[in-house]
């Protein structure tokens, strides 16, 4: 009943983006600026997969990897919007809501976010998955996470000034679409810095709270700080990321977990860029030989603007899981 309920939603949202996409066609042929707002523009985007997973007993499989539509738009000058769904997002290929933000713009140096909305910490959790030159995620970017869909609900503040950016939101901890359970909210942020016109670099810090798995009233401690690089001058590009974690456990103990990844593209034409990435994690640092690295090669062929086609095949080696073997992933994404 409640599948019901929500792709009802869905098809309900879908009919209201039609709409506005309409409107957006109406505003954008006035000759008058100020006729402009509101505008709305209506997008989204679809992935599909083909994986050949050589760990034994898994059948390669075609899927719908992601499939989300939503509308962006200016209420004012300084008002926006951003509405996104997911009619499938992984892992259990479940509709949810996906970004729900208004923001702010109050100068440069102040924009005021509210809603559900990707969190600033590092890289690759802030960056649109769309936008990502691998198929997915760094596996120690998506295992130090502590939110689903990298998005939770709350208010963040952010700007920029010469060679100076900053984030940091006040959230609920509990993750996107997830109601809070315990009272301490998560603080989090990141601070930029533009080191040359190639080079920059980024520290990130989390502080917040947890509550167990079996428990209902007690809540620990959790941390998390990471620092990351990134170089670009065409057509090469190299970025990385290292994050540490260290959660608190209802025996008194700690749990330290950390990992990173190296990653580097060439565009050897306007179309065709080539990658490769290395990535390190390890779930508890205080425990020996159950450290987790892959190796992942991969092409990006793009059609137009974000829409491509694209091949990663990865050399797996989970020391504490030894079976998984290689994965070779080919997707096709269309971004409307």
């Amino acid at each position: 009943m409640n599948n019901k309920i929500t792709y009802s939603l869905v098809f309900l949202f879908a009919l209201v983006l039609t709409f506005l996409s309409g409107q957006n066609t109406a505003f954008a042929q006035s000759d008058n600026p100020e006729s402009s707002l509101p505008s709305y523009k209506a997008g989204g985007f679809l992935q599909q997969q083909f994986t050949f997973d050589q760990t034994e007993d898994i059948p390669p499989r075609f899927a719908i990897h992601r499939a989300r539509i939503g509308v962006t738009g200016n209420i004012t000058e300084q008002i926006s919007v951003n509405f996104i769904g997911g009619f499938k997002e992984p892992p259990n290929n479940t509709p949810r809501l996906v970004n729900a933000f208004i923001d702010f713009d109050v100068h440069s140096i102040l924009k005021v976010r509210t809603g559900q909305f990707l969190l600033p910490f590092g890289l690759e959790g802030p960056e649109p998955i769309f936008l990502n030159p691998a198929i997915e995620r760094a596996t120690a970017t998506r295992r130090l996470n502590t939110f689903a869909m990298f998005r939770d609900i709350g208010i963040q503040l952010s700007g920029s000034q010469s060679r100076f950016n900053y984030a940091v939101a006040l959230v609920n901890g509990a993750g996107a679409n997830n109601i809070e359970q315990i009272e301490p909210k998560d603080l989090m942020g990141r601070v930029g810095f533009i080191l040359t016109d190639e080079l920059r670099a980024g520290i990130s810090g989390h502080a917040g709270q947890y509550q167990p798995a079996g428990t209902t009233n007690d809540h620990e401690s959790r941390f998390r700080t990471g620092v990351d690089m990134r170089y670009e001058s065409d057509p090469l590009f190299i970025r990385g990321e290292y994050i540490f974690r260290w959660d608190d456990l209802p025996s008194g103990d700690t749990r330290e977990i950390s990992g990173g990844y190296l990653l580097g593209g060439f565009e050897l034409t306007e179309e065709l860029q080539t990658i490769a990435r290395f990535e390190y994690f390890k779930p508890d640092t205080g425990i020996d030989d159950n450290h987790f690295t892959a190796f992942t090669i991969g092409a990006n062929y793009y059609f137009i603007g974000n829409t491509r086609l694209s091949a990663n095949y990865e050399f797996r080696n989970d020391q504490l899981n030894p079976e998984i073997n290689n994965l070779f992933t080919v997707q096709m994404q269309v971004a409307l």
